[in-house]
Formats: C-alpha cells, sequence, structure tokens
C-alpha cells in the first residue's frame, strides 16, 4: 500500500503543447506545490426572489495552472529539466560512457507533460496530469555547507484527473553536487565545447554561497476566442539573468566592481561528484558577463563583514549568455 513518502513526480516532454504524454522521467522531489487556478465569474443579473448569488449563474471562463517544484542537484537524470529551463541542449559522447550535455538559451523551450502522484489517507494514488507546461523562472542555489538545489517554476496550459499513473523509475545510484564539491572561478574565459568543460584561472576564496536564476519572460495570458478557456502556448520574452554572492569583505575588489560598474566578470560555477570513465560527475554554471549591482560592505557589530551581492547577467556580443554543462552517465537528455 502506498503511504504519505510515495507522492511522485513525473515527466516527459511533449511533441505537440497541451498533449498529454505518459511521463519516463521521475525525479526525487523536495517539494512540490502545482494548482490548479479557474477563473469564476458570477453573473450579477437581478431577479425577483433572489437573495443570494444564484448557481445557475456561476461560469468558469478561463483556467490555468503552475507552481513550483524543487529538487537536490544530483548526476543523473536532470538533462530534460535542464532542457526545459534554457530551451536547447545536446548530449555528446565524450569517451567510454561519459557524455557531457549542454544547455543554452533555445528560442522557444519545450513543453512537458508534468504528472503529480497524490496519495489519498486510504493508500490509493491519484494521478494530476498537467499538460502544456513551460519553465517560466528558475533557480540553482548552493548555500553554505548545503546541497545545491534546483527550484523550478511552471505555468501549464492544462490539467487532466483522468489520465493513467505512470509507475515511477529512477537513474541508478546519482550522487548529489553540494558545497564541499563547489568552486567559483573567474578572470578569462575558456568557453565549453559540446565534448570539453569550461574554465577559468581566478580561484575565489571568499564566497559563501551563490545562487543564478533566469526568468524566461514567457507572455502568459494568451486567452483567445476559440481556446475553450485554455490559453494558448506562451511566447518567450527577453530573458533576465541574475544572482546573488556572499561575499567576506577581504579586499576592496567587489567594492570597486559595484561602486564603478566598468568592468564585466567572467564567471564559471564548479560542482563536481563520481568518477566516470573519463573525468568526474560535473556540474556547471557559466556565465562570461556579469556586473555586480550591490550591496557595499556594512559593518556587523564585531563580526566579519560578510555582504549578499546581487548581480545581472548580460549579452558580451561574443558568448553565450549562459551555458549549463553537466558531465554524466546518462547517454540522452
Amino acid at each position: 500500500m502506498a503511504t504519505a513518502q510515495d507522492h511522485s513526480l513525473g515527466l516527459v516532454a511533449e511533441g505537440t503543447y497541451k498533449t498529454f504524454v505518459a511521463p519516463t522521467r521521475f525525479l526525487e522531489f523536495k517539494d512540490v506545490s502545482l494548482d490548479w487556478n479557474k477563473e469564476v465569474a458570477q453573473g450579477e443579473g437581478l431577479r425577483v426572489g433572489s437573495r443570494v448569488a444564484r448557481a445557475a449563474r456561476r461560469v468558469v471562463p478561463a483556467a490555468s495552472g503552475g507552481g513550483d517544484f524543487t529538487v537536490e542537484a544530483i548526476s543523473k537524470g536532470l538533462g530534460l529539466v535542464w532542457q526545459a529551463c534554457l530551451g536547447a541542449g545536446t548530449s555528446t559522447l565524450v569517451s567510454g560512457s561519459t557524455y557531457q550535455q549542454v544547455f543554452t538559451l533555445g528560442d522557444t523551450p519545450p513543453s512537458l507533460t508534468v504528472q503529480e502522484g497524490v496519495v489519498q489517507a486510504g493508500g490509493t494514488v491519484d494521478a494530476y496530469s498537467f499538460t502544456g507546461c513551460m519553465v517560466t523562472d528558475w533557480e540553482l542555489s548552493v548555500a553554505q555547507n548545503e546541497i545545491a538545489e534546483l527550484k523550478v517554476s511552471i505555468d501549464a496550459g492544462d490539467l487532466s484527473t483522468a489520465q493513467s499513473y505512470a509507475t515511477p523509475s529512477y537513474p541508478s545510484s546519482p550522487n548529489l553536487f553540494h558545497f564541499g564539491s563547489a568552486t567559483l572561478t573567474t578572470g578569462t574565459l575558456t568557453a565549453p565545447t559540446s565534448t570539453a568543460l569550461a574554465s577559468s584561472i581566478t580561484s575565489t576564496t571568499n564566497v559563501r554561497g551563490f545562487s543564478v536564476s533566469v526568468n524566461n519572460n514567457l507572455t502568459l495570458d494568451r486567452f483567445n476566442v476559440g481556446g475553450a478557456g485554455r490559453k494558448a502556448k506562451p511566447t518567450v520574452g527577453l530573458r533576465e539573468i541574475s544572482g546573488s554572492m556572499d561575499i567576506e569583505y577581504d579586499s576592496s575588489t567587489y567594492r570597486d566592481l559595484v561602486v564603478n560598474d566598468n568592468t564585466l566578470v567572467g564567471v564559471v560555477i564548479t560542482l563536481t561528484g563520481g568518477a566516470l570513465s573519463a573525468g568526474v560527475e560535473t556540474l556547471q554554471v557559466v556565465l562570461p558577463a556579469i556586473k555586480l549591482d550591490g550591496e557595499l560592505p556594512k559593518p556587523d557589530g564585531t563580526d566579519l563583514v560578510v555582504a549578499s551581492v546581487s548581480f545581472t547577467g548580460l549579452d558580451d556580443g561574443t558568448n553565450q549568455p549562459i551555458w549549463v554543462v553537466t558531465r554524466t552517465a546518462d547517454n540522452a537528455l
């Protein structure tokens, strides 16, 4: 019998927006908050003898769904999620059983079917199948002494409770990416290729934690006549790349970058896991051009000054604005 520990979250890429496909990829999720939002309209016409709003005059002209899910960053099984987050992805054999997956900002992120398996008190599992799911924004965070986490927000075009429940299956023995395996480098950037990781030359020693986020700026209001109260596929706006770093104040370097705003900084964030047939499991976020927005260092009593410094990712006209790169034993996204 299923218990409350057996809730599940599965997904798969759709061939056609809002057309159900049985999930084939299942995530070890930390939390999930998908919901369905009805646009209820109540008729207001007066009628003799009626003293409250009438049931026969309540309609639902439109509805849509969405929400968030958070997963711990692991070395297998997240390729499809990264592709949905950024829009474009490739998987290339490096050597033996080692593959490199490279993700960039595609023009149109794919839509997904996302299915929740929600367990009733008596053990029955109900399937909630959200179709036309597109990633509105995402954030990868690595807090001090913690496991790396990926939070994904989605917009859903439709919901079905009539689809069959897809039985979960999971990647074999994935490893966790975490603070202890993280490095952050700056300086001259060597961009990733289909089989080579990115690199830069200067290691930082004063960053306590960081986050990177991308907002895809989807148009979420495409409710049109003839659509039966469901939206047309969202289009993608100008992406916004941002993030933050918790930096110990050990020099004036970051202060000058905040104040002067005249220098583009390239950042390579690298997390590593277990051994592969070639190298080690790796997750990289590559930001060729960021500028620091704030904050300035502020005294904190007798404690060491640590500032939460926000930044904006920009297009330098030469490189991709952002790459996410993984080294993995997965042979496909």
